[in-house]
């Protein structure tokens, strides 16, 4: 797989400078692996692994395959391992900071592989850091914190892992998902009702492990909490989906901003959002 970069301005340099940065010093199954870059005049390319099966976004909500559950559960199992890795086993605790569907791509086993670095950051021992400038992200999977304070950490990562394990679930993106923001408000208390079950993706309505999937759902409710101190680590949560036997003790959620006032999307307009190309 190859991607190219046109360097014809600051942010192109960056974000090129930026994937070769972090990709050098990562090597995990679920992390897309880089075999090679150049640059001259202008133009640069990233070479990576072959990743035939393309995005999991194409995947899940477009039309080329449908996946089973057991499929779809190696995914999430997959995308959880690599950002644990990220943020706890690569030496240096990094946010990947765009994650959703469209950044994971598939192998020929669809083993999924997190790319895409061109947002990520190294974070701090404390975990809280304020960005300046403008936001950088896709919106739908931007952790509500950030949108409104600027503030981030790798609880970030784990609110966009949270909506696009809603994403696999469902097989709608956000913007489908959540009509509004109060949908995205009322999430925690639909855990586990009749209106969550009816918003799973009716391939999924004759699955066998139906409690496996009402679980994942609670799981990614409790990592898309408004308030990052409610959420979960990715380890937490790879315990969980891990070990059937974890208990899935929820905790009640803080007051946060995002309970309290207009959605926390509404803040924000088109110029406002810097999103990867």
């Amino acid at each position: 797989m190859i991607k190219r970069f046109h360097q014809n301005n600051s942010r192109s340099s960056l974000t090129f400078e930026n994937e070769v940065r972090f990709h050098a010093k990562l090597l995990h199954k679920n992390v897309a692996k880089l075999i090679g870059c150049c640059s001259e005049r202008g133009e640069a390319l990233l070479v990576y692994e072959s990743l035939p099966n393309g995005s999991l976004s194409d995947t899940v909500t477009g039309t080329r395959v449908s996946l089973n559950w057991s499929e779809r559960f190696k995914i999430i199992l997959g995308i959880a391992r690599g950002v644990a890795y990220l943020h706890d086993c690569c030496g240096i605790q990094i946010m990947h900071g765009d994650l959703n569907p469209q950044r994971i791509l598939l192998d020929s086993y669809m083993t999924p592989k997190i790319t895409d670095f061109a947002f990520a950051k190294v974070c701090s021992p404390d975990g809280r850091e304020r960005h300046k400038g403008s936001l950088l992200g896709t919106r739908g999977y931007m952790d509500p914190g950030y949108v409104i304070d600027r503030i981030y950490s790798v609880k970030s990562d784990v609110y966009s892992f949270g909506i696009t394990l809603l994403e696999i679930i469902t097989a709608k993106r956000p913007d489908a998902l959540f009509k509004d923001a109060g949908d995205l408000v009322r999430l925690p208390t639909m855990a586990g009702s009749m209106e969550m079950y009816h918003m799973i993706d009716p391939a999924l309505h004759g699955e066998s492990k139906m409690a496996e999937i009402m679980r994942c759902i609670q799981i990614a409710v409790w990592c898309s909490r408004p308030n990052a101190g409610d959420r979960p680590s990715m380890w937490d949560v790879l315990l969980m989906l891990s070990c059937e036997s974890a208990t899935l003790r929820v905790p009640e959620p803080s007051q946060s901003q995002c309970d309290t006032q207009e959605p926390c999307e509404g803040v924000l307009s088109d110029s406002e959002i810097t999103e990867p190309r």
